[in-house]
């Protein structure tokens, strides 16, 4: 009975020095070819050989903000928002980041990695941490689908079963729903989006499970692989988007389970910081890239409905706040105050968006950081922190009522002038304009034919 008893309090605490994993190792994400992303995806970070650390700066590894600032009397009056991000390390750094940056009417979902050992279990002795940054603050337990796929397949359950479990396991780490914890799944993969084989089926039931639980139903997050920034003819992928939105009663199953429909568009810096170019140009063609799957269900016909209707309120785009990533998680291999400002920028096109909407404001940002330059590792801690101080400082400024231009406030601070750094070499891209119609260009009554041509051959080009 005596080396029973022992045997137990020495997995629980390999478990809790695991779930911790505090070492601030400073590491790149790089792998080698098995690394390559061609869209944007969560995946790259499955090939991350740097340690899940909860906080790679070692004054936050209990997860408390070291200093709080009045949010409330900088902001009187602010928009009703809800915050999501994906962590994959760092996690007990970013909250409490937030936390002293907080804007008193936004809530703020973060992500936690589950057990690298068994990606199966989420990760304990997490969620009260994010819960006792305040009332606003929730975990989100981080569901791996294509762990979970491979649970499926070993147990012979169903998808249903998993979604279940998951639950059941949720609440065995922490998570409490009744207080505003949820899930999030890592991440339909591109089969969902091209209807192959059983894969929307599979969502489908995977998230029934997820939402039903214990009994105790719970609406949670999904993050949705997206294609890259930069990419030159997105013709194809939108007839793949548009033919999905058809799928009605795969989007009634998401209007009743899914609270956040977490888009990833991870930006390219070379596509957005064009020499010269103000900053509401900018903005403009970033919400483009961001947007681009809410404004083609904005605009998707009567028969599109349950997918429209879905869409104009859970949509979630997921923006880029994981530097030095040169692919998957959008690129930006440029320097840390660069980083800063299209941070700023992304707040900024994402918040001015979403003033068009209604309800709350919804978006997030992945944060990964990624020591891809190999900088000391004192630095890049320094670095990464100041990056997060001015994720959390555009995210509150941006969300004051500001009717001229909502979210620009996310572009000035302490007398600095954000969003207007310069990346050498970079151009705008006209490859998402074509997602605010529903169809191809098309001439009609009154229209010369002459000015069709012209404009289709304008289109063909920006296309190449």
């Amino acid at each position: 009975m005596a080396f029973s008893a022992l045997w137990r309090a020495a997995s629980v605490a390999v478990v809790a020095l695991a779930a911790l994993a505090i070492v601030p190792l400073a590491g790149s994400a790089v792998a080698g070819d098995r690394c390559t992303a061609s869209g944007s995806s969560l995946a790259v970070i499955d090939c991350a050989d740097w340690p899940r650390a909860a906080s790679l700066d070692p004054r936050y590894r209990t997860g408390k903000p070291r200093l709080r600032l009045s949010s409330a009397a900088q902001i009187p009056r602010c928009r009703a928002t809800e915050l999501v991000f994906y962590a994959a390390r760092d996690w007990l750094r970013l909250a409490p980041k937030l936390a002293e940056h907080a804007s008193p009417c936004a809530d703020y979902y973060i992500s936690v990695p589950p057990l690298v050992a068994d990606k199966t279990m989420p990760r304990p002795n997490q969620a009260w941490r994010i819960r006792a940054l305040g009332p606003r603050f929730h975990a989100l337990a981080e569901i791996h689908w294509a762990t979970w796929q491979h649970w499926v397949h070993a147990t012979g359950r169903t998808w249903f079963d998993a979604g279940v479990e998951a639950r059941r396991r949720m609440a065995a780490a922490g998570y409490d729903v009744g207080q505003g914890d949820t899930w999030a799944v890592n991440e339909f993969p591109s089969s969902v989006r091209r209807g192959l084989g059983k894969a929307r089926e599979d969502a489908r039931a995977f998230v029934s499970g997820l939402y039903e639980g214990d009994g105790r139903p719970a609406q949670g997050a999904v993050f949705v692989i997206g294609v890259m920034h930069g990419t030159k003819d997105a013709s194809v992928y939108k007839t793949t988007i548009k033919s999905w939105l058809g799928d009605a009663p795969f989007w009634l199953d998401m209007q009743r389970t899914v609270r956040f429909w977490a888009q990833e568009v991870y930006g390219d810096a070379r596509r957005w910081g064009v020499p010269g170019a103000a900053p509401e140009a900018r903005r403009e063609y970033l919400n483009d890239f961001l947007q681009h799957a809410a404004k083609l269900g904005a605009v998707a016909p009567n028969p599109f409905g349950a997918a429209r209707a879905f869409l104009s309120y859970a949509h979630t785009p997921i923006g880029n706040a994981g530097w030095q990533w040169p692919a998957g998680l959008g690129w930006t291999m440029v320097s840390g105050d660069l980083m800063r400002h299209f941070v700023s920028s992304q707040t900024y096109a994402l918040r001015n968006f979403a003033s068009t909407r209604s309800g709350p404001d919804r978006f997030g940002f992945a944060w990964a950081p990624n020591n891809e330059t190999g900088l000391a590792n004192a630095e890049f801690v320094s670095q990464t922190g100041q990056l997060l101080d001015r994720l959390g400082i555009a995210l509150r400024d941006s969300g004051g009522e500001w009717r001229p231009d909502p979210g620009i406030q996310a572009c000035a601070a302490l007398g600095l002038e954000w969003c207007r750094a310069d990346v050498e070499g970079a151009t705008f891209t006209q490859a998402w304009r074509i997602f605010s119609a529903w169809n191809d260009l098309r001439g009609g009554p009154g229209v010369h034919p002459r000015l069709v041509t012209t404009v289709r051959s304008l289109v063909r080009r920006s296309r190449r």
